[in-house]
């Protein structure tokens, strides 16, 4: 079981290539952590198109330093994600520019990935996910780098590198695995089985300005002056837990890795490498604060785009009269419309 965690305190993004350096180092550096690979692929944290200081996606300048890492290494870097809507080359284009991974790429020399193609992939050690399609980025990859956002989340409590995984099936596939998994703990174990099939080889964490309330895309920034990293995803989300002052009794992923052995049950049992964790932590605002039994609520500010009513697995959401409508009886309280609303007109 890995559980080395590195903390690299950084107090604002222009430091972050400083903070990554650190932590790559305490790992042997990227030329190690490459192992004689080419391929590298960088899957950030690309939720929506968002402005990088709303913190609702991975900071450019923490990918940038990443990719300049790996490049520098003898790499080949190439960024991709996919949301939870349509995956489509128009779609990128959007998500890279709005995010800033079009200049992320531009400064450190990877590549922008348009392939919107997937492949049915076999998971024969799933628990509960025995296939999916990935996309083919991924699949093509010899190596995948987690880099993460540290945010709360109204269905997994916490999303952070394990989560970020999810981003690795193509579009309109992620609300299929809501409607096959509407319990937490069910779903849980879906992404430890997608983030044991990706494997990704090491992962960041951007946790400089981090997310709280009602996340992951309608709740507010807040500085942690976090960079983190580690072999582990499951050991880096536990660092992160603690390190946002969250119960990792409520974060499902991490129950899930803990009952199969992939990390400790406790942050007391990490190997804590970088900065003292202690002075840096901070109290997060959770996104939901009485779960059971939490639905979305259509306020006024709903301007009818439809974006819910894509990404709803029960398909239980319809536009009338310019504003959405939830069919309470049918909705499973995933909050993938919370999740994806562009103007934060759902609340929890």
């Amino acid at each position: 079981m890995e559980k080395r965690v590195f903390i690299a305190g950084c107090d604002d993004y222009e430091l972050a290539g400083v903070a990554v350096e650190r932590v790559l180092e305490a790992f042997g550096g990227a030329s190690a952590i490459l192992g004689g690979r080419k391929r590298v692929l960088v899957k950030p944290n690309l939720l929506i198109p968002r402005k990088p200081e709303d913190a609702a996606t991975t900071h450019p300048a923490v990918v940038a330093a990443v990719c300049a890492a790996f490049i520098k290494a003898g790499a080949e870097v190439t960024i991709t994600d996919s949301t939870g809507g349509p995956h489509t080359k128009m779609i990128l284009r959007l998500l890279y520019n709005k995010c800033g991974m079009k200049k992320a790429a531009q400064k450190s020399g990877a590549t922008l990935s348009y392939d919107t193609t997937g492949r049915m992939t076999p998971f024969p050690e799933g628990r509960v996910l025995k296939e999916s399609s990935l996309l083919s980025a991924v699949l093509d990859a010899e190596l995948v780098i987690s880099v993460a956002k540290a945010k709360t989340h109204g269905f997994m409590t916490m999303t952070g590198c394990v989560k970020n995984m999810f981003g690795c099936i193509p579009g309109l596939g992620k609300p299929k695995q809501h409607r096959k998994h509407p319990k937490c703990e069910d779903f849980a174990a879906m992404l430890v089985d997608l983030c044991e099939r990706v494997s990704p080889g090491f992962s960041i964490l951007d946790a400089v300005y981090g997310m709280e309330g009602p996340g992951p895309n309608g709740g507010d920034p807040k500085h942690l002056g976090v960079i983190a990293g580690g072999v582990s995803p499951y050991a880096v989300d536990l660092a992160q837990c603690y390190l946002m002052g969250l119960r990792t009794d409520s974060v499902y992923t991490l129950g899930e890795a803990a009952s199969r052995g992939l990390a400790p049950s406790d942050p007391k049992l990490l190997t804590w490498l970088g900065d003292d964790p202690e002075p840096l932590r901070k109290s997060f605002k959770p996104a939901v604060l009485n779960k059971k039994g939490a639905a979305p609520t259509i306020t006024e500010s709903c301007v009818g785009c439809g974006d819910c009513a894509r990404v709803c697995p029960m398909k239980c959401i319809t536009i009338r009269e310019g504003a959405a409508l939830i069919n309470k009886k049918e909705c499973i309280k995933c909050y993938c419309c919370h999740e994806f609303c562009p103007k934060k007109a759902i609340l929890l």
